[in-house]
């Protein structure tokens, strides 16, 4: 084409007072409550709403009125058929070429606010149905219609899914403008005396009203870039580490081409740009002219949209060319996505690619210690005071990662149950996955004693949760020949099942990761770890604990600096063998990894246990929480109780894993004492950046029990850091209430605080 005949052909269009609006999204919310078992009383309709957007393009206007919500009361009479309300919809739009309103909705089923009890949608197909009642106990959206004879009836029609809208979801269709037209739509319940009571209530009902266009005139926007906007759970966009909540800054390109190819100062009030409706601000300095076209950059703040947009959802962009009468857009242009990623316990690591280059939040939240056994918690003591698990703790925090970074996620799991003896015979009560400490039965003392005091067990300890980089370097793999590994030959009496491979390590405290195979439980026996190829004493690193969960197995040790240095080799050459049954000829080994513990980024510590008498130290926080006494606080009762302090930044049980009780190997685990005190089981303490403490000190009439303290959380590698326990007097809201007395497994939050777009 030549510039003379694009002149002619295209600058020379008289200018078009059209509005063509791809895809404007206006989103209304109608929440449907119902009372179970019968027919409607009354029917009752919120407050009343007006929503509206102004396109902005040549003065459309497009609005949607309703009530805000309807409410279906049911009795208790079963009347077997179906109850309706009208929806009360009204729609106007001064767009010439009309609009469609569709409706859709992210959930399908009424459900009670526990979500215990729901009542399905009638028609789940995906077209509309020829019915003017519903199947018994379900719900319907009912449209009235023409038929081909020019005869009105009800057709139950599908709901939506709100990113893919579909004509069988379509309310009504307009061609040109409309002043408040009535929206002939009910809503239908047919409940019968089977359905349990309650308030039932369906996911927000979304109106989504688009401005049709005329296909002569439109043409499409070359390319949007960046397409993609985070926001959080209620449509709001994201904040950066600052609290700013950022606007979405993105480059636009048209197929215009101008005469004259400078920019002058003025040139880009020739353009007026739109995104879901909201003005988009262009910035002066960034236009740029080409033979291929027109580019600018644009600012458009999605966080002041009504309503505001929901991951999942899709929107356009649209550019006036204000001298020319020509309207460019792109549909699904915008892709609003979550800006969080969740983790929760698996009791395996776990990893996570990080999809673009910026700032992100950290969150971790520790697992708790093991949970009081139903009958414990019937059991009153000392006036039923609390003895519940310490909880998890919380720590977040801001970090700056590339596109394709990779990070290792340890998410804590919670401590075993303390089980009484009569319940559950095992002495050992396991600490949750990533450090937790185990917990023990204790002894009887010989007394008056109801049965259900025998041999009370202390929970296990919540494991911690943490961010720490990815180890890619498997031991065990032929990738790494000269790390040997070798098993004992089938048949040995040797308890441990590995020799090797020797890894050359510095000083510092280290987890080792094992993923196995043929190992049950009842066949492992903990591990061992070496240096310098010798197993002489003052060769073997300090602080070993080992745990399985399934089939991996940690193996934490510190490799302190007074140690004596090695003579066998140069460099130290860390040795950790596994110790099973030696009637176990087909356990392997599949992977073997090794990470630093001080490389962690930031960690959650994990809350301690409970038992009879003792609530659990809580996690978190840079120091954890010390164990909760329980009983009665006058002496000599409370002499006879030990309370371990919480782990520090620089103390702990160990580095990374709570304390574990001490446990007697006597299968009678019986004294006698005149007064007849009953000896309680210990709990285990919470993992974390250092575990929490648990007494070593030995089972006897002096000590009549002791409790666990939790692990201590770290922010040392983020910034803006907050570490939290649960009782450090400020929000609580992270720990919802159903975990005081079950516990919980702890969870890691990855969110944006800034991405290719955001700006402040």
């Amino acid at each position: 084409m030549t510039i003379k005949k694009f002149a002619k052909d295209f600058l020379g269009k008289k200018y078009s007072p059209f509005i063509f609006f791809f895809g404007s999204l206006i989103v209304f919310t109608f929440i449907l409550l119902a009372h179970s078992s019968g027919y409607a009383e009354t029917v009752d309709h919120g407050a009343f709403k007006n929503n509206g957007v102004f396109n902005g393009i040549n003065g459309s206007h497009l609005a949607i009125n309703y009530f805000e919500s309807t409410t279906i009361n049911l009795g208790a009479t079963d009347l077997g058929h179906t109850v309706k309300v009208d929806a009360d919809i009204l729609a106007m739009s001064t767009a010439r070429n009309g609009m469609k309103i569709y409706i859709s909705s992210s959930e399908k089923s009424l459900k009670t606010a526990d979500g215990v009890n729901e009542i399905p949608y009638d028609n789940l197909g995906n077209t509309q149905v020829l019915k003017s009642d519903n199947s018994p106990n379900t719900w319907a959206i009912f449209l009235t219609k023409e038929n081909a004879l020019g005869q009105n009836e009800e057709y139950q029609i599908p709901i939506c899914d709100n990113d893919n809208l579909t004509n069988e979801c379509l309310l009504e269709e307009f061609d040109a403008s409309v002043t408040m037209h009535p929206i002939d739509l009910k809503y239908g319940v047919n409940a019968t005396s089977s359905l349990a009571p309650g308030t039932y209530s369906s996911k927000p009902l979304l109106l989504t009203g688009v401005i049709s266009t005329s296909p002569t005139t439109e043409k499409p926007i070359t390319s949007v870039l960046p397409s993609v906007v985070p926001l959080d759970a209620s449509g709001h966009t994201v904040r950066n580490e600052a609290g700013q909540k950022l606007k979405h800054r993105m480059k636009i390109e048209v197929p215009i081409m101008e005469r004259d190819m400078d920019v002058k100062p003025n040139d880009y009030k020739k353009f007026k740009a739109t995104a879901g409706g909201l003005d988009c601000i262009i910035d002066p300095t960034s236009l740029v002219k080409t033979t291929a076209g027109i580019s600018f950059d644009c600012t458009v703040d999605f966080d002041t949209a009504t309503p505001l947009f929901q991951a999942g959802q899709k929107t356009e962009v649209v550019v006036e060319t204000i001298p020319y009468g020509y309207t460019f857009s792109k549909q699904n242009a915008i892709q609003f996505v979550n800006s969080w990623v969740d983790y929760g316990y698996t009791g395996t690591p776990q990893e996570f690619t990080f999809p673009v280059t910026g700032k992100y939040k950290l969150e971790v939240m520790g697992a708790s210690g093991g949970p009081r056994t139903p009958v414990q918690q019937a059991f009153n003591w000392y006036y039923n005071k609390d003895f519940n698990p310490g909880l998890g703790g919380y720590s977040s925090g801001y970090k700056d990662f590339n596109a394709g970074d990779r990070v290792a996620l340890f998410v804590g799991g919670r401590g075993e149950a303390s089980l009484d003896e009569g319940v559950n015979p095992n002495i050992i009560h396991k600490g949750g996955f990533n450090g937790g400490g185990n917990g023990s039965v204790g002894p009887l003392a010989w007394g008056n004693a109801n049965p259900n005091w025998r041999n009370w067990g202390g929970a296990g300890g919540g494991g911690g949760t943490d961010i720490r980089p990815v180890s890619d370097e498997n031991y065990v793999s032929p990738t790494n020949p000269g790390n040997k590994l070798r098993y004992r030959t089938p048949g040995d009496s040797n308890h441990a099942l590995n020799e090797g491979p020797w890894i050359p390590l510095d000083h510092g405290s280290y987890q080792a990761v094992f993923e196995v195979e043929n190992i049950p439980d009842s066949d492992f026996d903990g591990a061992a770890a070496y240096y310098d190829l010798n197993s002489a004493i003052d060769k073997q690193f300090r602080n070993v604990y080992s745990q399985k969960h399934g089939n991996f197995i940690s193996v934490y040790f510190t490799y302190d600096v007074n140690q004596p240095a090695p003579t066998l080799m140069p460099n130290t050459a860390a040795e950790v063998r596994l110790l099973v049954k030696t009637t176990n000829t087909t356990a392997k080994i599949k992977s073997l990894k090794f990470y630093k513990l001080s490389d962690r980024i930031i960690v959650g510590g994990g809350g301690a246990g409970g038992t009879l008498i003792a609530g659990g130290g809580h996690g978190g926080g840079l120091t954890g929480g010390a164990t909760i006494y329980s009983g009665n606080e006058n002496p000599p009762y409370t002499n006879s109780f030990i309370r371990p302090e919480g782990a520090t930044q620089t103390s702990g049980a160990g580095y990374g894993f709570g304390g574990s009780a001490p446990r007697l190997e006597d299968n009678t685990r019986s004294l006698q004492h005149p007064l007849g005190w009953q000896i309680q089981g210990r709990p285990g303490a919470g993992g974390g950046w250092c575990g929490g403490f648990v007494a070593q000190t030995p089972y006897d009439l002096s000590t009549v029990a002791s409790g666990a303290s939790g692990g201590s959380g770290y922010i040392g590698g983020v910034t803006s850091g907050i570490s939290r326990r649960f009782d450090d007097g400020g929000d609580t809201s992270l720990w919802p209430t159903a975990t005081y007395v079950a516990g919980h497994d702890g969870y890691i939050r990855i969110s944006y605080a800034t991405y290719p777009g955001g700006t402040p």
